[in-house]
């Protein structure tokens, strides 16, 4: 059933089944921007260069495999007799320089450590490759690797050490190899907690500067649209002031100077607005006295406003109840933006502004006029106000609407819950 003012239906307006047009649309979910992960993400933990940025430490236990291997070359050409010794150290040293290029090929050292043993029954060949693949490899790959150089070793120190000796020999290289596990896994590990403690360090630095981005684009946002509240509406009513003037220029003098005084009032309203917002915004407006804010009278008198600015506006209040402040608030910006686009966009139609609810239930306002046929204007418009005032509605917990209905008119619609004071 419509509802009634003075006794008379309003055309046009139900209280329990009127439609709401073009959903003007929800707030688009921000996609979230992951932290690339940076560099320690792609690198591994098998890089040359130490994941805190220290490659000296690398430098030093390279430096210190190929004096440990040189060590055997120069005993082997000390105390081998013949021409045994020198082929042994050379083909030991070309090892060792293959080990120190571990990082590129380490995978496919084995063949190549085998193969030198094999020919030179070098035991510190094999503990070296036994700490490279500990330190390199995991899980499966590393059991299966070590595991194979460490049964090398056992037996070349079986087949070099005297019978009598082999036991002493055997729990020597056991031990020794036993060391070179433990100390490559700690080594290998070590490396890669660097390496994650530093990915986590990038990727929580890329999701600081992803939500300080966030936070300046969330701030410019909400300072267009206090311009757009303050700013638009006043300045639409400048607009339609000069207007009036400008194709009615034979006017009386009386008319032409209330125009003018109505304009002067509206600008100077507007720059004092302003001025107080901007100095809020640039953080010294603790002592500059703000605005007050906007009461429900204050949104009645929006339409005597239009209407002093010529606009035919009908107003159908049927609110019996106080209502809350920031409800209020909210109500002016949306009948705010309804008339601002009205002064701008469909000036010389009819429309209306419809107050409808009650305590407990929920506030609908609707702002609409009628759609003009062929009518243009160069007053600039982005949906900066719509879109403002759909994120207070949405805020409040309304939903909003917007675009054209069956009966050829153009309707704003607002829905915010109402609730009960306690």
């Amino acid at each position: 059933m419509a509802p009634r003012c003075g006794g008379q239906a309003v055309p046009g307006i139900d209280r329990g089944s009127h439609r709401g047009p073009t959903i003007v649309g929800a707030s688009d979910p921000r996609e979230p921007t992951s932290g690339s992960g940076g560099r320690a993400a792609g690198r591994g933990y098998s890089d040359d260069v130490d994941e805190l940025g220290r490659p000296v430490q690398r430098a030093w236990q390279d430096l210190l495999i190929l004096a440990a291997v040189l060590s055997e070359v120069v005993l082997t050409v000390l105390f081998d007799s013949g021409s045994g010794g020198l082929w042994r150290g050379g083909l030991m040293a070309l090892l060792a320089g293959a080990l120190l290029w571990r990082h590129q090929h380490w995978r496919w050292l084995l063949p190549v450590v085998l193969a030198v043993n094999a020919l030179t029954a070098s035991l510190s060949i094999l503990v070296i490759a036994v700490y490279c693949y500990a330190t390199r490899s995991q899980g499966r790959l590393r059991t299966l690797l070590v595991g194979v150089l460490a049964v090398a070793a056992i037996a070349t120190s079986l087949l070099a050490t005297d019978p009598s000796q082999a036991p002493i020999g055997v729990g020597a290289s056991a031990l020794t190899v036993t060391a070179a596990v433990a100390t490559g896994m700690y080594t290998g590990t070590r490396r890669i907690l660097l390496a994650q403690l530093q990915q986590r360090a990038e990727q929580a630095e890329s999701g600081r500067a992803v939500a300080q981005e966030q936070a300046r684009r969330a701030e410019r946002t909400r300072i267009a649209r206090e311009m757009h509240d303050i700013v638009a509406h006043k300045i639409s009513l400048v607009a339609m002031h000069a207007g009036a003037l400008e194709v009615n220029p034979q006017l009386e003098r009386a008319q032409v100077q209330e125009s003018a005084a109505l304009i002067r009032e509206t600008a100077t309203t507007a720059l004092s607005e302003l001025r107080e917002v901007l100095g809020v915004l640039r953080g010294d407006g603790e002592d500059a006295p703000l605005a007050p804010q906007p009461t429900w009278e204050d949104v009645r008198k929006l339409v005597t406003v239009s209407q002093a600015a010529g606009i035919t506006v009908e107003l159908f209040d049927f609110i019996d109840d106080p209502v809350p402040d920031q409800l209020a608030r909210t109500a002016y910006r949306v009948v705010q933006e309804g008339l601002t686009n009205i002064h701008k966009h469909a000036r010389h139609t009819k429309s209306r502004v419809a107050l409808i609810g009650e305590v407990g239930t929920e506030l609908v306002i609707e702002v609409s006029n009628v759609l003009p046929k062929g009518f243009t204007t160069d007053l600039p418009g982005a949906r900066m106000g719509l879109s403002g005032i759909e994120t207070r509605v949405m805020h409040a917990g309304g939903t909003i609407t917007s675009g054209p209905t069956d009966d050829g008119r153009f309707e704003v619609r607002a829905v915010i819950p109402w609730p009960t004071t306690t």
